[in-house]
């Protein structure tokens, strides 16, 4: 919660403007999710387009802002409440297997993460992170409808949330009275195919505006990995350090897979890989530091390392890089 506040009036020593201080955490994607929110899916301009972005999120700003009356200020709640519920979740899951002390090195490493602003900021990471956490969380403690509802939510947040089921049925020994979670999980997915095709006659429209818009298909891994090394410009343009960025985060991720796989558990290491997989299976590569963030496996593997001064280390380097890129976003420049 501390580093929640500080991340938050940070911003105000460059800008003490507090007429925009809710805009500021509202960018990039995050005035279309306002859109769908105030208005729903449209059909017609450029709003047509939002019908990639998921419905959950939306939902909860739509619901919030008949008492806040203000959309950008319900956005921001939303994400910072979550955030909050997400370390408590990730806190209570790393208990079934761990200390207490590495649990919260754990939720230590998942506030300072360099990209962590994204749980306060107007997206809907910190709410996915929370549906996924409670998802297993409930299923590993035998609350199996529980885990089926946070499931269903979860892929009403992101596609990612699909990857819930190989992880689950990893930690499965025996189907019995858990087949209700897996029954409920393609809910809120499903919901989102139907409101594209209630909305534009095509279960599977987003994919149109994904290709022309965002520029994204279906690639192989290692088609999109090239596209991305040949994107790199020249060190001093000073665009280097984006392109540059998303390389160092697809290498670290697929170390902590490993890692994750071998050291930590399995089913957690195969959730990392198909995620890895799915944020490289593009031709065009992109915000690979922000995916990295739902990762909750790598805040367990950062909290197993014994030596303190390569603890203080990692830290400092986080720590740094953390408000180095919350200034950069909050001021409407690219981060990720």
């Amino acid at each position: 919660m501390l580093i929640r506040t500080v991340l938050f009036i940070f911003p105000l020593f460059f800008d003490n403007n507090l007429e925009s201080f809710f805009s500021r955490w509202v960018r990039w994607d995050g005035p279309h999710y306002i859109e769908i929110a105030e208005n729903g899916y449209q059909t017609q301009g450029e709003p047509a387009l939002f019908i990639v972005f998921y419905p959950f999120y939306p939902l909860l700003i739509r619901i919030l802002s008949f008492i806040t009356a203000e959309f950008q200020m319900g956005a921001i709640l939303i994400s910072t409440f979550f955030s909050i519920v997400a370390a408590i979740i990730l806190y209570e899951l790393i208990l079934l297997d761990f200390n207490k002390k590495t649990a919260l090195l754990a939720v230590w490493f998942l506030n300072i993460f360099p990209v962590s602003y994204f749980l306060q900021a107007s997206y809907t990471e910190s709410l996915f992170l929370s549906l996924s956490l409670l998802c297993l969380y409930f299923y590993r403690t035998g609350m199996f409808v529980s885990a089926g509802v946070a499931g269903a939510l979860s892929t009403m947040t992101r596609i990612n949330g699909l990857f819930l089921f190989p992880l689950l049925l990893l930690e499965t020994k025996r189907l019995g009275r858990s087949a209700v979670a897996f029954l409920l999980m393609p809910v809120g997915f499903l919901s989102y195919l139907l409101i594209n095709k209630l909305t534009f006659g095509d279960f599977f429209y987003f994919q149109k505006p994904l290709q022309s818009n965002w520029y994204k298909k279906l690639e192989y891994p290692w088609v999109g990995i090239q596209n991305l090394i040949n994107s790199i410009p020249d060190f001093q343009n000073p665009n280097f350090y984006i392109y540059f960025s998303e390389i160092v985060a697809i290498i670290f991720i697929a170390i902590f897979t490993t890692f994750v796989f071998f050291r930590v558990r399995k089913s957690y290491g195969i959730y990392m890989f198909l995620n890895l997989a799915l944020l490289t299976s593009t031709n065009f590569i992109l915000s690979t530091p922000r995916y990295a963030l739902l990762l909750f496996p790598v805040y367990i593997a950062l909290a197993m390392i014994k030596q303190k001064t390569l603890i203080i280390l990692i830290s400092a380097i986080f720590l740094s890089l953390l408000f180095y890129l919350t200034n950069l976003y909050t001021q409407g420049r690219w981060a990720f």
